[in-house]
């Protein structure tokens, strides 16, 4: 603890800056006016026991009060979480409020107007959908936040697309819009929701995996409804996943990632590049997009363009490559 006339300042002007007369204070912490006056002109300290009231009826810490300063750091953190905490209260509370006022102005309009309720679970799903994002369930959760507004907000969205559907009497496309939702939200929150698991390491693999079964899945929703040629299609599916299978698998292994970069360029260049005679083939067509000549570009726009883009990718690829074998090198003689 600081000197005592240093002490008995910083308790005058914490004391005055309060509007505390030495005889107000004393009451607050059940002491003589005298004790208050001996601590102010630095004869004694506090007990040690009047330490936490004295922090409290002054509002200062317990570190302000031993070093007889004020940490400013520590008051401007408290004031910076106070303020988040009111900025939280009103991104919560306005748009809550808003969405039951605009839920019970809507729900008196139908029956009002319709003497039933029709279009009103239209617009209640839409406000469920609405709040699973702004501000979201999440602030009834104190943990695994990111896994409750993956659920909600796909749950919500869900409903309110089967209340879309089942108001236009339209049910069929519904399976294949969740279907088509549900592999957005696997590519985009799946690896998040595993990167602090156990199978970290394996998160992406997994994560295409349940895409490409995905796929495969709303493939067959649209076949139900909008028959077409089915087994070329997943074929072509098949083929445009070998890339993405490779590349998670290649990024699992412990070498270089400038090589790494290089192979998985070096793959989805050949996938890219060949996809248009995958396509001609599985479909029977006969359009021919590989042909080259760069004194014709009308006839072979597609096919030089292509090439140009082959010869782009490989050197990109190669670049990483070497730049990966050069560093191994370098590590090597060190």
């Amino acid at each position: 603890m600081t000197d005592k006339k240093t002490f008995g300042s910083f308790i005058k002007i914490k004391r005055t800056e309060k509007n505390y007369s030495q005889k107000d204070l004393a009451e607050m912490l059940f002491v003589t006016e005298g004790a208050v006056s001996k601590w102010e002109r630095g004869v004694s300290y506090p007990d040690i026991t009047l330490i936490a009231d004295i922090c409290r009826v002054l509002d200062i810490s317990e570190h302000e009060l031993i070093t007889a300063s004020t940490d400013t750091d520590s008051r401007r953190l408290k004031h910076e979480a106070r303020k988040f905490r009111v900025i939280r209260g009103i991104w919560f509370w306005v748009p809550t409020i808003s969405y039951a006022v605009a839920l019970l102005i809507c729900f008196i309009c139908n029956l009002v107007v319709d003497h039933t309720l029709s279009w009103f679970f239209i617009v209640l799903t839409a406000l469920l959908c609405g709040y699973s994002f702004i501000p979201t369930f999440t602030s009834f959760f104190k943990s695994k936040k990111l896994l409750v507004f993956t659920v909600t907000s796909f749950v919500s969205i869900c409903l309110l697309l089967y209340t879309c559907a089942a108001y236009t009497n339209t049910l069929f496309w519904f399976p294949t819009a969740c279907i088509g939702i549900l592999m957005g939200y696997t590519l985009l929150f799946l690896p998040m929701l595993l990167s602090k698991s156990k199978i970290k390491i394996v998160r992406f693999l997994i994560s295409f995996v349940m895409t490409f079964f995905l796929t495969i899945s709303l493939l067959l929703s649209i076949y139900v409804w909008q028959p077409f040629m089915l087994t070329p299609a997943i074929k072509m599916t098949c083929f445009g996943f070998i890339p993405v299978f490779f590349c998670s698998v290649i990024c699992m292994l412990r070498f270089d990632s400038y090589i790494k970069a290089g192979i998985c360029t070096l793959l989805s260049t050949a996938v890219y590049y060949f996809s248009g005679h995958i396509v001609n083939h599985l479909f029977n067509l006969s359009e021919n997009h590989y042909e080259i000549n760069f004194y014709n570009w009308d006839q072979n726009i597609n096919g030089n363009i292509l090439f140009i883009i082959l010869l782009s990718l490989l050197f990109v690829s190669l670049i990483f490559i070497g730049a990966g074998i050069y560093r191994i090198c370098k590590n090597t003689k060190r």
